[in-house]
């Protein structure tokens, strides 16, 4: 299951995997959060974590995601992936080129590095009227 991360910097948005992921959990779980961040005007700030508590993460939950941000690639500012596997930081290099944005990996014990960066130089919110 992927669960929203309650601890993100303001401007930024995380979801946690959390044992098996599935395709159904993109859908019902990060799709709606997204989908209001666009219909709001917001650039969507992401991050994902992919940490111990992950079992396994199907590939159509990362080809749901995948074809998301390509829809609506100009909705991305950032998007960040802390996992440890040695394949996803040269896999998002790569692909960084190919959508607007800008998409980095990080190690599980770089979280905060991770939080950090997505959260750099996000605009503050207007003040209230």
């Amino acid at each position: 299951m992927l669960r929203r991360m309650s601890d993100m910097p303001a401007g930024t948005i995380g979801f946690e995997a959390v044992g098996e992921v599935e395709d159904d959990d993109w859908e019902e779980t990060v799709e709606p959060v997204l989908r209001q961040e666009i219909a709001a005007g917001r650039d969507v700030r992401l991050l994902y974590l992919i940490g111990t508590a992950a079992r396994e993460v199907e590939g159509d939950a990362m080809k749901a995601d995948t074809g998301f941000r390509m829809r609506h690639a100009t909705s991305f500012e950032r998007v960040a992936v802390v996992s440890d596997e040695d394949w996803m930081r040269p896999a998002l290099r790569a692909l960084s080129f190919l959508l607007p944005g800008k998409a980095r990996g990080f190690r599980v014990r770089d979280l905060a590095d991770a939080k950090t960066w997505l959260a750099e130089d996000v605009a503050a919110p207007p003040p209230a009227p």
